[in-house]
């Protein structure tokens, strides 16, 4: 076999191994490494200029999306101010994706004043910053939500009414999420969708665990 033909197949073997990668960074560079050898071969060998030209392409276009994927995966920098909230709730999110859904966020503050009440749908996701805030029912405080805490997500997630009031003690700074701006993610990166799922069901594990506990208590009492 001379050596253009080695070339050749050796363009076709790397494209027949890029059949069984999974990972889209490497699939990217193997189907590249195979298209320039095989822009490498109708160029220099067998001067086949269409050929040329269609591998051409596909180097640029695969070249293209590699550099996206290092720019996209590359280390973000999480400020000071917020990283004990990426650490502590979404910690199945990439830095790029909690900044990304963090700056679709908007920072707001409510003083003595009701976030929702009993009855109301929440047609926002809300996360305490600062201060703190009382779950209420039928004006009797059942639950303390402090920084890190999400504001009744239940209804959030179902489209249900909230269960309970939940009144700001003092200021209570706050960051809010639209409802439509979220859902739409829900058809547009079901994987983002998911994750965020699993960080508000957490933080409801979190609330729950500590209330049934203590009506336990009450019960054995």
């Amino acid at each position: 076999m001379n050596d253009p033909l080695i070339i050749l197949n050796i363009g076709y073997a790397l494209t027949f191994v890029a059949l069984a990668i999974r990972e889209v960074l490497w699939l990217r560079i193997t189907l590249t490494a195979a298209q320039i050898t095989l822009f490498t071969y109708h160029y220099f060998y067998a001067a086949n200029s269409s050929a040329s030209f269609w591998t051409s392409v596909f180097v640029i276009v695969n070249s293209y999306n590699i550099f996206k994927i290092f720019l996209e995966r590359r280390p973000k920098f999480i400020p000071d101010e917020i990283r004990d909230l990426y650490e502590g709730i979404f910690k199945n999110l990439t830095a790029s994706e909690f900044l990304y859904f963090w700056n679709m966020g908007t920072i707001k503050s409510v003083n003595d004043d009701y976030f929702i009440h009993s009855g109301e749908k929440q047609n926002n996701l809300l996360l305490v910053l600062s201060g703190m805030a009382n779950v209420e029912v039928n004006k009797k405080p059942i639950a303390s939500l402090g920084r890190g805490s999400f504001i009744a997500e239940i209804s959030f997630l179902t489209g249900e009414p909230a269960s309970a009031d939940v009144l700001a003690k003092g200021e209570v700074i706050f960051i809010a999420w639209k409802s439509e701006r979220l859902k739409n993610l829900q058809h547009d990166n079901s994987v983002f969708w998911m994750k965020l799922q699993h960080a508000l069901s957490e933080d409801l594990i979190k609330k729950v665990k500590p209330q049934a506990k203590k009506e336990s208590q009450i019960e054995n009492e």
